[in-house]
This record gives structure tokens, sequence and C-alpha cells, in this order.
């Protein structure tokens, strides 16, 4: 049975002294004053001016301390290193070269500081800068690194151009990226199998199956922390041709809102998992310490879904966000707060959540099992478990404090970055 939260009995244990930056398990009391910050439509009402405990350790975000599976880490002593120039053709040839050396062995591919050339494209049918690699079957993946650390390979172009010059991955296995910059730009991941994004800020980040299934895909700390003022949605898991998606991972992500233009009819949505053709689906996805914030439209959104596993991430929908990532002029103004949303005639079924927060509406999604997760309001029923109220955050039109996200997902800027990625 749903129940509020007892903060007289959260102040008994003592939770009420312990720092915000203590593993993100509380926040720091602030003191009931307005929003910060001007946001455009927003109802006029104080911010919380209680703790909310966040039913998990640690925070939601990157924090260095998440790494692709099967992938050698830096200190690991590789059976092979070479050094290439940051050029996607040379870098192909080279894993394929790598292959007939080391079958099984460690292979690490560093790239040289300096800028990737415009891709072919982030669409549903352009050639991929890595297209067609295969490494699979082998022990480890293949490791694709800076040889400088984060920030010092970068892409060309901008969002505006991720139609034509986006970068494309197409037909990859057994291959991990590991550490670049894509802030300004797409990435696709299409009819791969056992691959891997990590450790990288990206501007779109999409999957798609539609000339075969993919499968095994791991985006591990990938970053979108830049708002965008674009009618598309931020990320996209997409089918078609009766291929399927099974088995997408995001650990240690976080995800910035995209703001369409005001009067668009774009449907646009934070992630959007969908079909377009056939009958294949998307099945298997894991979002763990992760942070999702409100686009124009949805959080999730999601069709022809099932089993997908919230554990211990954040989706924070309405206006609630609005706090760290203001609308700007001649943007939409969201009247909703959708934040997982599904058809009534085609649920997402098979969801478990645990030690998760999620502040908004829940609609068309099922939920086998429940545990240790915050709700801000009027939650659908588990099979198994059931959600922890805190109407605290029922109002869609209140910002989160600022307090709530210091202590729960400090902002992934270049500082920050730089600091918890420099391993790489």
């Amino acid at each position: 049975m749903n129940r509020s939260w007892k903060r007289r009995d959260v102040l008994r244990a003592g939770l009420w002294a312990i720092p915000a930056f203590a593993l993100g398990q509380a926040l720091t009391p602030s003191t009931a004053s307005a929003a910060t910050g001007s946001v455009p439509g927003a109802v006029a009402c104080e911010v919380p001016g209680e703790p909310v405990v966040v039913p998990a350790t640690g925070i939601f975000g990157p924090t260095g301390g998440h790494w692709p599976s099967r992938t050698p880490h830096l200190t690991d002593a590789f059976d092979l290193e070479i050094e290439v120039d940051p050029n996607w053709w040379t870098i192909q040839n080279t894993i394929a070269q790598a292959l007939t050396q080391q079958p099984q062995g460690k292979i690490k591919i560093a790239v040289r500081p300096g800028v990737f050339d415009f891709g072919y494209g982030a669409g549903s049918t352009d050639h991929g800068v890595l297209q067609g690699v295969n490494a699979s079957g082998r022990q480890w993946r293949v490791l694709v690194v800076p040889r400088d650390g984060w920030g010092t390979v970068t892409a060309s172009g901008t969002i505006a151009q991720a139609a034509s010059r986006g970068y494309s991955f197409v037909g990859v296995s057994g291959v991990s990226v590991v550490g670049f910059n894509f802030s300004d730009q797409a990435v696709l991941v299409r009819d791969s199998q056992d691959f891997a994004l990590a450790w990288s800020t990206v501007g779109q980040l999409n999957v798609t199956a539609n000339g075969a299934n993919t499968t095994g895909i791991e985006f591990v700390e990938c970053v979108l922390a830049k708002q965008i003022d674009d009618d598309n949605d931020r990320m996209a898991f997409r089918v078609a041709n009766n291929f399927s998606i099974d088995g997408v991972t995001m650990r240690g992500c976080y995800v910035a809102p995209a703001y369409k233009a005001a009067g668009s009819s774009a449907h646009c949505d934070t992630l959007q998992a969908s079909r377009s053709s056939g009958s294949g689906g998307i099945r298997n996805l894991r979002f763990e310490d992760s942070v999702f914030f409100q686009s124009s439209s949805q959080v999730l959104m999601m069709e022809q879904t099932r089993n997908v596993t919230l554990a211990h991430s954040a989706f924070i929908g309405g206006l609630r966000g609005t706090g760290r990532y203001p609308i700007g002029s001649g943007r939409h103004v969201m009247t909703g707060q959708n934040t997982l949303w599904g058809k009534t005639t085609d649920q997402v079924t098979g969801v478990n959540a645990a030690d998760s927060f999620i502040a908004g509406s829940v609609q068309g999604w099922s939920f086998s099992s429940v545990a240790n997760t915050v709700v801000s309001h009027n939650p659908p029923a588990a099979a198994s478990g059931s959600f922890t109220v805190d109407a605290t955050y029922a109002p869609q039109g209140t910002p989160l404090p600022t307090s709530w996200y210091s202590a729960n997902c400090p902002m992934p800027d270049a500082a920050r970055l730089a600091s918890i990625w420099a391993a790489l």
C-alpha cells in the first residue's frame, strides 16, 4: 500500500545531519524561497523546504565508477597497442589488422589528439564511420580510446548538421569506444551487437535495428549535458523491417532535455522507443545510476517495449527540471508532466523498479516489482512491492531546488568530467 514519507521519523533517525555530499543520501535542508531562474509558464510557488531522502547510496549520473563489460581497463597490460590519427577509416583498418595479429588478446587503439572529420549522417540508412567491423566471439572487446584523455579528440559539425554529418556505427561488434567528445554531434548505433560507447559526451544518441537485430549495447557514463533547442528526440531506440533491439544498458548516464519551438507539432521526447514497420520489438532495457530530464513531450516514451529495469535512476518530469535547464524565449512550455509514458493499448510490460526517483506522471507502464522507489504522486499498482509517495514533489510547475541537484546529480560540466574521468 502506498504511503507518504514520515519526515518526523527521518529526523529522529538523524538523517537531517547527513551532509548533502554524503553519497547523495540526503539533501541539505533549504529555506523556502522563490524558485531559482525565470521559467516561462511556471507556477509561482516556493521550492520544497524539507529534505528528501534519496532511496539508495550514490548519485545519479557519471562518477568515473562505471566501465563497459568485457573491456580492458587502461591500467591493464595490453597485448597490442597502436596509435592512430583521428580518422575513422584509419581506425577501421587498424582494428582489422590488429585482429589478425591478436585474435584473442587485449587490443588498444589509441587516438592522437585532433578532430574527426564530418561523418556521413546519423539517420536510419546512413553509412557508418565504422561499418562492418566484426570483433565478435572474443574474450575482450577492442578498446578505442583517446591517447591523451577525454577532451583531446572531438567531433566536427553541430546538432543542426546531424542528419547529414553525424556519426553512425553500423554493423559493429566486439568494440568499445571510450572517452570521446561528441558534445555537438549526433551518434547512432545501428544493426550492431556487443558494442559500447562510454565515458563520452554526446549531442544526440540513438539506437536502430532495421537491417539486423541490435543486441548487447552499452552506454556507460554517456553524458548529454547541454540542453538543446531542437524539435527532435534527444535519444531514440527504433526498430523496423521485422528486426528487434534486445538488450540496451545505460549506466551512469546523464541526459538533458531538448526543447522544441513554440507552436511546433513535433513530438520531442528525451528518449523515445518505437517501431516504424514490421513486427520487431524492443526488449531488455536497463537504466542504472542515470538521470533523465523532461524534454518538450515525454521523458521516456515507449511503444512495443517490454522488460525494462529502472535501477537507482531519476526521471524528472514537468517543469521540475527547469531550475537547471530554463526554457528559453520562443520555446514550447510544457503543461504536462509525462515522465513514463506508454499507450494504454500497448503498455510497457515487465517493468522492475528499485532505488529510483520518479517525479511526474506514469501512464501505460505495468510494474512487475517495485522496491525502495519514490514517486511524486498517483503511482500505479505493482504486482510485487509498492511505491513510496512524496507529495512534496507533486506540483509539476515547481523546479527542484539547487540543493537537490548538488546532492543527487552534480552538473557534469567539463571540469567535473575531467576530474572523474582522469583515468583516461
